[in-house]
């Protein structure tokens, strides 16, 4: 919590936090959700976002809805998929489960694996708000070549 306090004072207008695996694994969903709803509520007297990573590349079809509901009922901004250092990142059947998991005022930030245009495409197109990417240079080129 106290790396968060500090990012906001320094400016931070976006809270990036990763839900607890270990605790969401074993059980211990009440604790998971009363550390996101701390967060978020720190965030949000701050006028900052908070994203919310799952790390869908660890989860079961089941545990994303799961995840995605406690991290929407935490009160999340966002679900995020990954962080990038998963073994996998976004796919777009990710994505349309936790579109079909959240309320519409909750966004979804699809990230880890996004390389290309018609990749990023697919993500939007299945639900996701945003994208995560360090292949933005090369998307915009494809978006740019693609006349759309």
């Amino acid at each position: 919590m106290k790396e968060v306090e500090i990012a906001l004072k320094d400016g931070a207008d976006e809270i990036d936090v990763v839900m607890n695996l270990s605790a969401f694994k074993t059980g211990v969903m009440m604790w998971v959700k009363g550390e996101l709803a701390q967060f978020a509520k720190t965030c949000h007297e701050a006028d900052a976002l908070l994203k919310v990573i799952i790390e869908t590349a660890y989860l079961s079809d089941d545990e994303i809805i799961r995840a995605s509901k406690l991290s929407a009922d935490a009160g999340a901004d966002f679900v995020k998929t990954s962080t990038g250092f998963a073994p996998s990142g976004a796919n777009v059947a990710h994505i349309q489960l936790i579109r079909k998991s959240v309320p519409m005022e909750v966004g979804i930030k699809a990230s880890g694996g996004i390389k290309t245009f018609a990749q990023a495409m697919m993500m939007i197109e299945a639900g996701a708000d945003r994208i995560g990417t360090s292949s933005a240079p090369q998307i915009l080129k494809e978006w740019k070549e693609s006349k759309l």
